[in-house]
């Protein structure tokens, strides 16, 4: 078996309900005033006060930022439901304070937790705005580089399987495997879960480099398995995909969508070498600042056991990891590419 092995930590950022505290909002509305007890309703970029203290239209632009607007519900709507959002929260907030709990240690942690998170987003904010944006030339360039994802793009029609990585994954022998049935065996016989499933690979989504090889095993053999990892969002360790192509079918990408998706790609690629260029330069620059406990140092890297098992480190299939700088957020510059539909 061809193994190729990667490991992805990716922090995504979830999309925020948007109507979060809809309900809420809904009492809240019963309880509101456009006057009376609360003073003159509000006018202008002012658009609501709570005791006084006023909430703007910028601020509610801010609660719907990164949520998209369902097709079915309007704008203003929308908007009210953001701004109940926020009258909620602060009411809310208050009633903690009132209890005296932003005195605890615990909210002192957490609150010195998020105000470092959004220090760190703000940085990754500025090195992405200071990327620039690749010229037509160097998109061109791309795709002619990258025949797979453009031109010739290529859909792989696969059988896999799937499995969670175990720590002693270069003992099992899979690297002696040839058929899908005989990776199988070596996880029954070590009373491993697994899923078997077809699943597709599009080459347009995915790194380009590991395009390149998955072809040379293709050429080499188009029997042969491959195998790769990858670490989903929330998965308690990566996750083994063990692969048989069946079947590759091409569907050309071209034109105008094409050289905007690779001018995309190319930034997208940049934004991500300046952050993690960012992080070597910080992690290296504090080196000799830091000093740890016994027992407490950073686990070493699995490059020696990808060695031992004669893996090879790839990136992701599903092209460019985002790196986000610890405890950030991916800017929205850095978001990989949709993909075009077909």
């Amino acid at each position: 078996m061809s193994t190729m092995t990667t490991e992805r930590a990716i922090s995504r950022r979830p999309a925020r309900a948007l109507l979060l505290l809809a309900v809420a909002g809904v009492a809240l509305a019963s309880c509101g005033d456009k006057g009376g007890k609360g003073g003159e309703a509000p006018t202008g970029q002012v658009v609501a006060r709570l005791d006084g203290e006023e909430i703007t239209m910028l601020e509610v632009n801010a609660e719907l930022a990164g949520s998209p607007i369902p097709p079915n519900v309007a704008r203003r709507d929308a908007e009210k439901a953001a701004l109940n959002n926020i009258v909620t929260r602060r009411m809310l907030s208050r009633a903690a304070e009132e209890r005296e709990l932003h005195k605890t240690p615990d909210f002192q942690m957490q609150a010195r937790r998020a105000s470092e998170q959004l220090r760190v987003q703000a940085l990754a904010r500025d090195i992405a705005a200071k990327i620039a944006t690749p010229t037509r030339d160097e998109a061109i360039k791309f795709m002619n580089e990258n025949p797979a994802m453009f031109s010739e793009r290529k859909f792989f029609i696969l059988d896999q399987i799937q499995f969670l990585r175990p720590e002693n994954i270069g003992e099992l022998g899979f690297e002696n495997t040839k058929t899908m049935a005989e990776v199988e065996a070596i996880l029954t016989r070590n009373n491993m879960q697994f899923r078997r499933q077809p699943a597709s690979l599009d080459a347009l989504g995915a790194n380009p480099d590991f395009v390149r090889e998955v072809t040379k095993v293709l050429d080499r053999n188009p029997e042969e398995l491959f195998m790769f990892s990858s670490r989903p969002q929330g998965a308690p360790a990566p996750v083994v995909l063990v692969n048989q192509v069946k079947d590759v079918r091409v569907q050309p990408f071209t034109g105008d969508k094409a050289r905007e998706f690779a001018v995309n790609y190319l930034r997208n690629q940049r934004i991500q070498n300046a952050l993690k260029a960012e992080m070597e330069k910080q992690q290296t620059a504090a080196k000799d600042k830091i000093v740890y406990q016994a027992g407490w140092e950073p686990p070493a890297t699995k490059e020696g056991e990808d060695k031992k098992i004669g893996t090879a480190a790839l990136p992701s299939p599903a092209g460019p990891a985002p790196v986000t700088l610890p405890g950030a957020d991916a800017p929205a510059a850095a978001a990989e590419p949709a993909l075009p539909a077909g």
